[in-house]
């Protein structure tokens, strides 16, 4: 069911919405944790715990925004609004440096990043789950979703180099370094606001599909016993969590591989983004149309395989050079892509095969709980780098690092990252539904809808 009012317009107004998503995310994970380990001077066990904290403490908050959205009379428009205007101004706050000892610093920065997730979940789950109820069309979802992944290959670029030229513009004007810092952030909390407005109006009017499913709101506990028990939930969740586990990890590292491993100019990210910047403007029409042709596992599965072989050969040449810091972001890229291209639409499976099972329309819930994981995963990563930065013996007060922690540094990049992906891959394969099993389960809820309230199919009561 496609939806009139969702003109090719609105579309686009609709995907600007990834740049306070995508932004604010890639930022974060780049440079908060060298943020806070160069910059304030704090050790990389503690700064991986502050990370790990404040993402823990905004996964916890996920469910119950999800299930706010799902009450009837909520506003979701209204969420998106206030949240994306609130993540732009907390996130600035993450990269002021404050004063006092290390417990003080720890305290602020664990609440004041704490907040800015908060506000980042309370304009993307909403953003996310919206789709769903603008249109239950599969090859509509993809389509829709393929034209945020392509905007998002611009935003990524933004959210990993931006940071760093601002600095070095701020820097080149005479302006204190710690205070460079701060003002970076600003700018980017500026264009994560601009942008977020501009979602918020292509909405604007948008009637959204008003599904014949119960819409009472049940407790919240309920609510989330009932959605782990999809059968493809134990599948989807293991998937999601392993690879945004390396993920983190991989992003949160660049810089140490820059500067540490192949001994370079802190810069060298505004050319190893481009990188990416291409693989997204390549390969999201590519993964969309192989999606759209063939199915979105099989493009998943693809992206994922490439991804995988192509790191652990990469280990084995070394990754201490800059064509090999090419080479090993546009290997990462293929996986990116993959991910982020179809990340949701495998969400928006089981927002129909919920509403087939339980009756229920809960876009915000599903939607909220691979952002749930999705967080635990990122959490988990930033907790991990900090540690494993720890044990491969690495010194921030050094300029030079030993031979062994550069090889540390190149295994976190290339072989966990490895691991993290078959686990991933073994998921995928495992997870039950495709094309033609969404298609049964749509016109199993079609039929419903138009007063058959009994039917069932038993192929897909055997398949789910």
């Amino acid at each position: 069911m496609k939806n009139a009012t969702f003109t090719r317009g609105r579309q686009l107004g609709y995907a600007a919405g990834i740049t306070v998503e995508s932004v604010v995310y890639n930022a974060f994970y780049i440079y908060f944790l060298i943020f806070l380990n160069t910059v304030v001077g704090l050790n990389p066990v503690l700064c991986g715990t502050i990370s790990f904290l404040s993402v823990c403490v905004d996964a916890i908050t996920d469910p119950l925004l999800g299930w706010i959205c799902d009450k009837p009379g909520v506003d979701v428009k209204k969420l998106m609004k206030i949240g994306g205007i609130l993540t732009g101004i907390l996130y600035a706050a993450c990269y002021i440096i404050v004063p006092g000892g290390t417990v003080v610093k720890a305290i602020y920065y664990i609440v004041i990043s704490s907040l800015m997730w908060c506000a980042y979940t309370t304009f993307c789950i909403p953003y996310y789950s919206c789709v769903a109820s603008i249109t239950d069309d599969y090859d509509e979802q993809t389509k829709i979703r393929g034209i945020s992944s392509t905007m998002n290959a611009f935003v990524i670029y933004a959210g990993c180099v931006f940071p760093v030229l601002f600095i070095t513009a701020f820097a080149t004007a005479g302006i204190e370094y710690g205070l460079c810092w701060t003002l970076a952030a600003a700018c980017i909390g500026v264009i994560s606001i601009i942008f977020g407005i501009i979602n918020n109006a292509s909405l604007k009017n948008v009637e959204f599909i008003e599904k014949a499913v119960e819409v009472e709101s049940e407790p919240i506990l309920k609510t989330y016993a009932e959605v782990i028990k999809l059968k493809p939930m134990k599948f989807f969740i293991p998937w999601v969590f392993f690879y945004l586990f390396g993920s983190a990890m991989v992003s949160a590292n660049t810089n140490y591989l820059i500067i540490y491993a192949a001994g370079l100019d802190p810069d060298t990210i505004t050319f190893t983004a481009m990188v990416t910047l291409a693989c997204f403007l390549i390969g999201s029409p590519v993964l969309t149309v192989i999606g759209h042709k063939v199915d979105r596992k099989p493009a998943v599965m693809i992206a994922f395989g490439v991804t995988l072989i192509g790191v652990l050969v990469i280990r084995v040449i070394g990754l201490t050079t800059l064509p090999m810091l090419f080479a090993h972001t546009l290997i990462c890229g293929i996986a990116l892509v993959g991910f982020w291209c179809f990340f949701y639409d495998f969400a928006y499976d089981m927002i129909e095969l919920d509403e087939y099972k339980n009756r229920k329309s809960r876009a915000g819930a599903i939607t909220s709980f691979p952002q749930l994981v999705q967080k635990f995963g990122n959490a988990v990563g930033l907790q991990v780098i900090g540690i494993l930065l720890a044990v491969v013996g690495f010194d921030a007060s050094k300029e030079v690092q030993s031979a062994a922690t550069i090889g540390g540094i190149q295994n976190i990049s290339t072989v966990f990252l490895a691991v993290c992906l078959a686990i991933s891959l073994f998921c995928l394969w495992k997870y039950p539904i495709n094309k033609k099993v969404y298609a049964k389960l749509q016109a199993a809820n079609e039929r419903r809808r138009n007063g058959e309230e009994d039917f069932c199919d038993p192929e897909i009561d055997a398949i789910l």
